[in-house]
């Protein structure tokens, strides 16, 4: 009876494959940029917990130090230029001065 032409003209083709074609450029381009942030997150609790740690470090380096000065006599500590109230000030912002 009718012979039934299914197929589409080329130039509608053509409009539909460089859509296409757009769309996943448009797609990957937002997928470049959301992964490229996902990786900014995702690094910066190591660079938080990177920081912690070392300032942790630091403290236990900085009263560990108090504690072995704290343990001089008074005449030890006047020969090194101060006083047993001063040791903390003196380890965490260096000596008095005169």
């Amino acid at each position: 009876m009718f012979d039934r032409n299914d197929s589409l003209p080329l130039s509608l083709f053509l409009q539909g494959e460089r859509q296409a074609r757009l769309d996943s450029l448009v797609i990957k381009a937002c997928m470049r940029g959301t992964m490229s942030r996902l990786a900014e997150w995702l690094t910066a609790p190591g660079t938080w917990g990177t920081r912690l740690v070392r300032n942790l470090a630091d403290e236990w380096l900085l009263r560990s130090v108090i504690r072995e000065l704290h343990h001089l006599d008074d005449r030890t500590l006047a020969d090194i230029g101060i006083t047993r109230c001063e040791i903390e000030y003196a380890v965490r912002h260096g000596r008095p001065h005169a």
